[in-house]
């Protein structure tokens, strides 16, 4: 049975009861998830699956909340987290739903079997070879919120992570797919770090880097989305005061819509239940509209729910980014390389994290190019950018305008891990500090 044929209705029935008040919300988040791995060479052969299901039941009154969540979907497993979170507003007994029973899926995923040897043909046709092992998952959840409010339609999500580790360090990366151009992409990543692990460091100082699609991703995802999310907002105060603050270069207009996301990924509905909107983060590197969701748009007239992520039922819901997008400027990549020769070309960032309190965050690369003749040269190693978020966005001097889908990853905030996307062009920053 899918999580659409449950009965809606009388869910939301049983819900009315714990919501006493004509400004509570209560909501039931049902969840299903996947996950298949293929272990790495030389663990026992085979799949390896998880499954997981359950559900949660949410009650917001003014500014607290109460959430119970247990495993399974069941009738029992309902009516006990509406008990467990009726027990603070004790009610008169509520007629409980039935369930019909939910079956695993039969494991399938062949394309998991054959992405270890095409990726290792794609390496090799770059004339290189190194040992690394392997592990290879693909992820699949199923999620639907109904509530005294809202009902929303079944949200999936399907994707892929792969981890590789290496003689000189750990990759690793989130896939929207598998096909042969994924496959090459992430065979040119490896090749790349592979004969750059020997590179020395660039020299610390200021310098203009060209960005790579991957890397600007992760800068935006640290600078502009975690900055802009309004629990990370409150820590300086009201998050609706940020709106009107010039923080970027003006040729910054950053979106946030999970409804471009990737197919596999892409969404209509965030987790608990609102339609998604196209949001604008920055105009012009001016902030537009923060990351909210219901319970932080409920304190103010100007935030506007519709970003409210959880990583699973036991965690409730908060103000993160799905898929960031920057759009593409005037420049062609020659006009970066030109207005940066001398300085670097990083194609890509291996990890990033926000400071919420000081507003510094910090970008770690793996490798990078000095640029040379207009185009990427000699190879450096390792080395991070760490400055101020405003720092960095009033450092952009120019905005390529081919645009790659690109900086999918993990993202860990507060313990909640969720994957997130963008799709950005390459961005010019000017007289940024690395360090090595």
């Amino acid at each position: 049975m899918p999580l659409s044929d449950l009965d809606h209705a009388s869910i939301a029935r049983t819900l009315s009861q714990i919501a006493d008040h004509r400004s509570d919300v209560a909501d039931a988040f049902f969840e299903r998830s996947e996950v298949i791995e293929l272990p790495a060479e030389g663990e026992a052969p085979g799949f390896r699956v998880w499954h997981e299901s359950g559900v949660a039941v949410r009650l917001l009154r003014g500014e607290k909340t109460w959430l119970a969540a247990r495993d399974g979907i069941t009738q029992e497993s309902f009516a006990q987290t509406v008990r467990r979170v009726a027990r603070a507003m004790p009610r008169a007994p509520y007629p409980e739903p039935s369930f019909p029973r939910f079956v695993d899926r039969e494991v399938e995923a062949l394309e998991l079997l054959d992405f270890p040897s095409e990726l290792t043909r794609a390496i090799r046709a770059h004339h290189v070879t190194f040992s690394m092992r392997l592990t290879a998952r693909r992820h699949r959840r199923q999620v639907r919120l109904i509530g005294t409010h809202l009902a929303s339609g079944v949200e999936s999500e399907s994707f892929y992570s792969v981890v590789a580790e290496l003689p000189w360090g750990r990759y690793g990366a989130l896939l929207a797919e598998l096909d042969t151009k994924t496959v090459e992409a992430v065979a040119r990543q490896l090749v790349h770090s592979f004969r750059a692990q020997k590179a020395p460091s660039p020299d610390p100082g200021a310098t203009a880097c060209v960005l790579g699609p991957a890397a600007a991703a992760a800068l935006l995802h640290e600078a502009v989305a975690h900055a802009l999310e309004a629990d990370t907002l409150a820590f300086g105060g009201h998050p609706e005061a940020a709106i009107g603050v010039t923080l970027g270069h003006s040729a910054l207009d950053v979106f946030d819509d999970p409804s471009t996301a990737p197919q596999g990924v892409r969404r209509s509905a965030d987790d608990e239940g609102y339609p998604v909107v196209r949001r604008c983060l920055l105009r012009g590197g001016v902030v537009d509209q923060p990351l909210a969701d219901s319970a932080w748009s409920r304190r103010s007239e100007v935030l506007r729910p519709g970003a409210g992520r959880r990583a699973d039922r036991h965690q409730p819901p908060g103000p993160r980014s799905t898929h960031l997008e920057l759009m593409p400027g005037e420049a062609s990549r020659e006009d970066l390389m030109a207005e940066a020769e001398g300085g670097l070309f990083l194609p890509e960032a291996e990890r990033g994290s926000l400071d919420p309190l000081s507003g510094e965050f910090v970008l770690h690369f793996p490798y990078g190019y000095r640029i040379k003749d207009q185009a990427p040269g000699p190879a450096v190693g390792r080395s991070y950018l760490k400055a101020h978020v405003t720092d960095v966005l009033q450092a952009v001097r120019a905005v390529g305008r081919e645009v790659t889908s690109a900086g999918a990853g993990w993202c860990a905030k507060g313990g909640m891990k969720l994957p997130v996307w963008a799709t950005t062009p390459e961005i010019l920053l000017e007289g940024v500090r690395i360090r090595s």
